[in-house]
């Protein structure tokens, strides 16, 4: 520990000292030394992985291409931009989700013993619940780096950045979309692009989730009624013939002032300590996983 505070220096190289539980052996190295405050430790599957915070310097800011762009989120394309741009889930997400419900399905009258009947669980039950957590896993995985990847690329390219006020909630609802919003996490979306404007400078701005922009023409203001059913907006006023999607995106680009709130981001409590009294400090967390 270093004299007189509460944190604990960390050395390059694969082997990490936690207060309290002594040396651990890492996977991954640690590249420089360091030190910090805050550790938190999890197990994902049959892996354990160690968490911990670090003090940087202010990063410069970061010059945008362009000044403002609309994004629509939707299941058979993740996000369509206002500028014409798409970007659509990888087919490895698909595809990892399909093996997993399989794998369920084979598996369905498995069961991990019963401790009120005193049934132990079987050999092959415990391997089936571990290669079960390793599928979660790596689906899990994938959608993180998707996620992380689309949004920084968001970022990096868009100064100001409007989305819909999605009820999330509300949409798992339906029975018939509610796997498909699981599995792409529009909130994850969301909560990505709102914490890292303190990093590229952003600003993220929510369109009330009330404001008809799959209804609304985007050329001449006509609203009809649009069902989901529909994925060509023919507007009945000027005519006019556009993806519904980007359509979309174009009028939340669009969107009135009085529809639009900024994004805040959401913070642990964690966070939400002081940075040792240094001003412009932020936190970075840096995952070593412990074998």
């Amino acid at each position: 520990m270093l004299p007189f505070s509460n944190r604990q220096i960390l050395y390059p190289g694969k082997k990490i000292i936690i207060p309290g539980l002594g040396e651990f052996k890492l996977k991954r190295p640690i590249p420089y030394l360091c030190s910090s405050q805050t550790f938190t430790i999890s197990r994902v599957a049959d892996k354990w992985y160690v968490s911990f915070s670090l003090d940087i310097e202010r990063i410069p800011p970061i010059s945008h291409e362009q000044e403002l762009v609309g994004i629509d989120l939707g299941v058979k394309c993740f996000a369509t931009l206002s500028d014409g741009n798409t970007i659509t889930a990888p087919l490895s997400l698909k595809k990892t989700k399909t093996k997993l419900n399989k794998l369920q399905w084979r598996n369905r009258n498995k069961v991990l013993g019963n401790r009120r009947q005193g049934i132990k669980a079987s050999n092959n039950a415990k391997k089936y619940y571990q290669q079960l957590a390793r599928h979660h896993a790596h689906l899990k995985n994938i959608r993180q780096d998707f996620l992380q990847k689309t949004t920084t690329e968001i970022s990096r390219k868009y100064y100001r950045i409007r989305i819909e006020d999605l009820n999330v909630s509300g949409m798992i609802a339906n029975h018939k979309l509610s796997a498909a919003i699981s599995n792409l996490g529009f909130y994850e979306f969301r909560r990505m692009l709102s914490y890292k404007q303190a990093v590229f400078g952003t600003k993220v701005e929510v369109v009330d989730r009330w404001y008809p922009s799959s209804k609304t023409c985007s050329v001449c203001g006509h609203v009809q009624s649009m069902p989901l059913s529909r994925r060509i907006y023919d507007c009945g006023s000027c005519g006019q013939i556009l993806d519904r999607d980007l359509n979309a995106a174009i009028n939340l680009n669009y969107a009135p002032v009085n529809k639009i709130r900024m994004a805040n981001a959401e913070f642990t409590p964690v966070d939400k300590l002081p940075a040792n009294g240094l001003v412009g400090n932020r936190k970075q967390t840096s995952n070593c996983s412990i074998c």
